[in-house]
């Protein structure tokens, strides 16, 4: 039993002050974790949404080029070979490509890289022959093929995207180019705040524009982008960009029937800022708060012991009588205890001796058994008297008393405010405990599975009951001695109570006893 002396208020001050200091540090860790958790979603979802923003805005870009290569395959179908080279072909393609201001024209280039046609002039120069890379993809069966370059004579930075064109007298490919400001202007309109990136990635790798003007990077396979390109059409990956340096969380998804896959990164040290910024005010409270009970409990501290000061002298010889007067009680009430719970220990021994063999882990759960019922007596308001269901909730663990190996499920009513005294709550509680270790051990030969139940009620004109009982196989109608019914029916004698026990449908052992 706790003495709420002076020097027990002291050390609960000193408690409280060290404790103002490191609950509201544990408190701002946690705090910190859970905001930084919720600005990573955030940023997680800022990037999914915007990376989506730019793929449908790229396929819509490139889409429009394909579908102008369509229109002039279609305008072709039917017409002599030559009407390639006419320039009633140029005039269609001129009108094609004077609807966008940001295009740089559309050319007709045969298989052998020679230009055919072109939406800017007429006639074309037929000695012009393209050897870009584009010509080769075409020509070895590419369906779609999509390269940043350098265009001539003006140098124009410029997207191109290059399809095959076929018809029944040529083979070549129609090939229509885009600025590449286009694009990036778009990019620099998503990747709004500071250090965040968007780009375009073909699947070979080559990183074709950014939000920030340069020249493509070829990405080697082994970053983070390529192997996760590689694995799923879209998703979301941390990385440390090689364009850069700058960490980001990235999220990509691939462009439909296209060779490109749409990327949006948002820097990781904005998700800190953010956090710090969101967990702030939760922060400035905690630390208030511990500053303020520290403050406080170091005034009534600093009071308490000026009090004490004061009265010591007059309280000494009062405080001395009580103090050794509870002592001596306490020491008569601890002896009595412990002498009746070392001969029920040792009884116990004893039983177990003379079967020829002691179980330690039973001997075990007893003695733990008697420590609950000590333990729940001195923090008992009542001084003599346990509630009965707490004390068997405690003592009875089903993850102590059921092995993990087995499927057993211990099903327990035991309702609060069901009184007895501490002589009573030992027997009680032991016999409980053996009828389920017996339970666990023998009701279920043969099976890993079953059901045992402990039901505690009252029954009315002071009396109570307690009601163990399984679904096993059952076992004999009579028992010896030696067995662990046996000993149960020695703890209800203890108690003067009645046990009855049924063997249909499993065992169900019933304790009537007085309260």
């Amino acid at each position: 039993m706790t003495i709420w002396g002076p020097d027990m208020v002291l050390r609960w001050f000193r408690t409280i002050q060290l404790g103002s200091v490191v609950l509201p540090v544990v408190g701002c860790l946690i705090w910190g974790g859970i905001a930084f958790q919720e600005q990573k979603a955030i940023a997680i979802d800022h990037a999914v949404d915007t990376v989506a923003l730019v793929r449908q805005y790229s396929q819509r870009l490139i889409g429009t080029e394909i579908v102008k290569h369509g229109a002039a395959r279609s305008r072709v179908s039917g017409e002599p070979a030559d009407f390639i080279r006419s320039q009633a072909f140029h005039s269609f393609l001129a009108g094609i490509d004077a609807r966008q201001q940001d295009n740089f024209g559309l050319v007709v280039i045969s298989d052998e890289g020679q230009v055919v046609a072109s939406s800017r002039m007429f006639p074309v120069d037929s000695g012009v022959v393209v050897t870009l890379d584009y010509v080769q993809a075409i020509r070895n069966g590419s369906r779609l093929f999509i390269d940043r370059i350098r265009l001539e004579p003006g140098g124009e930075d410029a997207m191109i995207v290059a399809s095959p064109f076929i018809t029944n007298d040529f083979r070549g490919m129609i090939v229509s180019s885009v600025a590449t400001e286009t694009s990036r202007s778009f990019l620099r309109s998503v990747a709004a705040h500071v250090d965040e990136a968007a780009s375009l990635i073909r699947d070979d790798g080559k990183l074709m524009v950014r939000q920030v003007p340069g020249e493509p990077i070829l990405l080697p396979p082994d970053t983070p982008a390529r192997q996760n390109m590689a694995v799923a059409p879209e998703g979301v990956y941390e990385a440390l960009a090689v364009s850069d340096g700058i960490r980001r969380i990235y999220a990509y998804s691939r462009l439909e029937h296209m060779p490109l896959t749409a990327n949006f990164g948002v820097p990781t040290r904005s998700i800190f800022t953010a956090t710090v910024w969101s967990a702030m005010p939760v922060w400035l409270l905690m630390v208030a708060m511990g500053a303020f009970t520290l403050a406080a409990t170091s005034l009534a501290r600093r009071s308490m012991l000026a009090q004490r000061a004061t009265d010591r002298q007059a309280l000494k010889l009062t405080e001395a009588e009580n103090l050794a007067q509870q002592r001596a009680e306490l020491v008569r009430e601890m002896n009595h205890r412990v002498k009746n719970n070392l001969a029920l220990v040792t009884s116990l021994i004893n039983i177990q001796a003379r079967r020829g063999s002691i179980d330690a882990q039973d001997l075990q759960l007893r003695v733990r058994a008697l420590a609950e019922v000590h333990d729940l007596l001195y923090r008992s308001n009542h001084g003599e008297t346990i509630d009965l269901g707490d004390l068997l909730r405690r003592a009875l663990d089903p993850a102590t008393l059921v092995p993990e190996d087995r499927a057993i499920t211990l099903q327990t009513v035991l309702p609060d405010g069901i009184v007895v005294s501490a002589d009573r709550a030992s027997p009680l509680t032991l016999a409980a405990l053996e009828l389920v270790t017996n339970a666990v051990k023998h009701a279920f030969a043969g099976r890993e599975t079953g059901i045992i139940r402990l039901v505690l009620e009252e029954t009315g004109d002071g009396a109570a009951r307690l009601t163990v009982e399984d679904d096993g196989i059952g076992m004999e109608a009579e028992t010896t001695r030696r067995s662990g019914t046996g000993l149960v029916d020695a703890f209800v004698r203890q108690i003067d109570g009645e046990m009855t026990r049924e063997t249909s449908d499993g065992t169900r052992y019933e304790i009537r006893f007085s309260l």
